[in-house]
């Protein structure tokens, strides 16, 4: 049985070693530095995970090494998504015939769906594989917003989908799906500079980078906010904001590396087409860093 979803999941970085390949080695450890520090699940694969500049073959891999590592010491839930349905299938069943406890689906992206068949994409994907699907809503990437009447149609067509992850930016939305479909299915919040509010309204949690390179604060925001400590919750917020702002301003993938590399955890480099933040913005990023005191540096 899968376990269900809930607190502060991981959009996972993947690691990439001197040769361009994924670094297996250096994705178990940071799966055992994410564990050890509190996250409660794990999503490999997602848009953090740079999925896009991976293969189909190197996309299974991840997700293999993230459940396997992860021992069922917390659920595990593979961005599975593409922008073929047949695909978005086959990858689906790898992750649940290797373990995983839910798929998280991008729609698919570039040319946009119609409404219908997005609906049917996600219904389809969800049955196929047999295993609960969180919706991923990302309309800067994909060009439709998934709003509260989506779902109801959605959820008219299919019990396959049992959570959604809205990475709208917009806050009014996330309160309308939290406080209007609680009783139907669980939300939780991807975009990094609302989530304190969102958990104090009730989100069900965040499927989040920032998890990369400060795990415990990411994890004691949520904690305190679901206890009720909102002035604690926020004194954490607070000190992390200005870095969410500039990773959601500066390319979120290669800037949550970069966050990382200057905590002391080392996710080696983005990979081609994505490069390096430039001097700059590095300089910017770590100048943050340092006066939020965060440090996860190894020995």
């Amino acid at each position: 049985m899968t376990k269900k979803l809930g607190g502060i999941l991981a959009a996972v970085s993947t690691p990439f070693a001197q040769d361009g390949s994924v670094d297996e080695g250096a994705l178990r450890n940071h799966v055992d530095f994410l564990i050890e520090n509190g996250l409660h699940g794990l999503v490999p694969g997602g848009s953090t995970g740079e999925f896009a500049a991976l293969t189909l073959d190197e996309r299974k891999l991840v997700n293999t090494v993230v459940i396997d590592q992860a021992a069922g010491r917390v659920p595990v839930a593979p961005q599975t998504g593409s922008t073929r349905t047949a695909e978005a299938i086959e990858l689906s069943r790898h992750a649940a015939d290797a373990g995983a406890d839910a798929v998280l689906l991008v729609q698919p992206f570039y040319e946009a769906p119609t409404r219908h068949e997005v609906i049917e994409y996600f219904a389809t994907v969800g049955e196929a594989a047999n295993i609960p699907v969180i919706a991923y809503n990302l309309p800067g990437v994909t060009g439709m917003n998934l709003d509260r009447p989506f779902y109801r149609e959605l959820l008219e067509r299919t019990d396959a989908v049992k959570y959604i992850k809205d990475t709208s930016g917009s806050i009014e939305q996330a309160f309308d799906l939290i406080f209007n479909l609680g009783d139907a299915i669980d939300t939780f919040v991807g975009w990094d500079t609302i989530v304190l509010p969102a958990f104090s309204a009730g989100a069900a949690g965040s499927i989040w980078g920032a998890p990369n390179f400060a795990p415990k604060e990411c994890v004691a925001i949520y904690e305190l906010a679901k206890a009720g400590k909102y002035t604690e919750a926020l004194e954490i917020f607070k000190r992390l904001w200005n870095i969410l702002d500039f990773l959601g301003k500066e390319g979120y993938a290669v800037a949550t590396k970069a966050a990382a590399q200057a905590v002391g955890v080392d996710l080696g480099v983005p990979r081609a087409p994505y490069g390096e933040l430039p001097a700059d913005k590095k300089e910017e990023l770590t100048k943050l860093i340092a006066e939020t005191g965060l440090t996860y540096a190894r020995s």
